[in-house]
This record gives C-alpha cells, structure tokens and sequence, in this order.
C-alpha cells in the first residue's frame, strides 16, 4: 500500500525550527509552541529538531515581541533538560521531509556545535560605560571650530574616543577574566558603540559549565566597582552566543 497524501492544508503547512539536539535520549515534543501551535521532535540519526508548524510563511517576518518571547521560552524549556544549538527565529522549512534533509546537510556542523556547549549554559554581562570626554585648555578657550584643521582636530578626538572606549572594554573583560577564566570554557565580547551622548554598550558572553554556575555568580559578585560603568548580570541563558 502506497502513502496516503495528506490534505492540502496540511501540505501548504511550514516547519518552525527552535532548537537541535541529540536523538537520544530524545528531546521532549510534548508542550505549545509560538501562536498555540503543537510541538513536535522529528529525528534524523543522531539528531532531532524541536519544530511546530506554520500556516503563514510570512508572518515571521514581522512577528509580535510576545512571538519571540514565546519562541525563547520554548528553546529555554528544552535547554533546561537537555544540551541544544537554539536557532535564530524565522528558521522555517517546508516539511518534515526537508527538516531531514537539513540534518544530514548540517549534520557535523550540529555535532560540533553540540560538542562545543555540552554541558554548559551561557551567562551575560552588559556594562553601559560613561566615559567623559577629555577637554584641552585649547578648546576651553576657544569658540566654535570651522576651519579644516579644526575638523581633523575634531576627527582625530572622535576616534581617540571610540579608542578610550576600546581600551576601557578591554579592561574591562580582563577584571571579568581575572575572577572566572577557570569557571568558563570560553568567552567572547563585542563594543557597540553610541550614536550620541548615550551610554556605549559593551556585552560579554560566557559559556559555563552548569555545575559551575554557582560558583560563576559568587565570582562576580565580588567584581570591584569600575568608574564610569554599569554591569548586568544575566543568565543562564542557552548558548545563543556560541553557535555559528
């Protein structure tokens, strides 16, 4: 007996990817995904994909922010149990069929991805960093700039600014280091610099190891206090920020 073809609602369905994980043990597929859909764990070798179907390929283009959260919440429940590669929101494939395909096409770069944050969450730090701006009694004293040396002047103390700011984040990231290096696998940062007179935005990443968790938190708890900055903490999050 031959396949039974599905009817045609089910077959202009789309697939919504949240996360891949190792086949066994399985990850759960019980549970609701974003807009109430079902979950559903489809198996490929040695991996699964958590998805939930989508009746309007378009609508991720422009989802809710209570979608995202939603979405977020349902790769944090499979993460709490089991290690996963999250995936970036939009992730949608046309059938069960082609999320297969996906995985013997990505298979070993999901296996090394698995590898790389087994066992591990991701923890967060944002430092929101005020730097003054340093003032030369030249330009205390004198009125508004025009001249074309006073524009390479202005220039050059615009990109010993963004340098200042470069400088601090780097100092920053080794007073972290200093208290958890041996607490973390690995560790990444990135500087966003402002648009205007707004806090620049440095952001540090660290894949730790769950059963050191506790003791990550103690680590920074006793961070000493860094002039001209604010630090969040944040966390355990999945791996967001250690998969390609």
């Amino acid at each position: 007996m031959g396949p039974r073809s599905r009817p045609m609602a089910e077959r202009e369905e789309r697939l919504l990817l949240y996360c891949i994980g190792d086949a066994s043990p399985p990850l759960p597929d019980n549970g609701r995904g974003v807009q109430g859909r079902g979950l559903r764990c489809i198996t490929h070798g040695e991996l699964a994909a958590v998805v939930s179907s989508v009746a309007e390929p378009a609508w991720v283009a422009t989802p809710t922010r209570e979608e995202l959260l939603e979405y977020e919440r349902v790769i944090h429940s499979r993460h709490a149990v089991a290690d996963v590669v999250p995936m970036r929101f939009g992730s949608v494939l046309s059938d069960e069929e082609a999320v297969r395909a996906h995985l013997d096409e990505q298979r070993a770069a999901y296996l090394r991805a698995l590898t790389r944050v087994s066992g591990c969450v991701e923890m967060g730090a944002r430092a929101l960093i005020s730097l003054p701006p340093p003032v030369t009694p030249e330009e205390s004293a004198k009125p508004a700039l025009r001249s074309g040396v006073d524009y390479l002047k202005a220039r050059q103390r615009r990109y010993s600014a963004e340098t200042r700011l470069r400088d601090h984040c780097a100092a920053l990231e080794q007073a972290l280091l200093s208290k958890v290096a041996p607490l973390c696998r690995e560790h990444r940062s990135e500087l966003t610099s402002p648009c205007s007179a707004e806090p620049a935005l440095c952001s540090l990443y660290f894949l730790v190891p769950r059963d050191q968790m506790s003791a990550f938190r103690a680590a920074l708890s006793s961070i000493p206090d860094i002039g001209h900055t604010e630090l969040m903490l944040s966390g355990p999050w999945p791996p967001f920020n250690f998969v390609d």
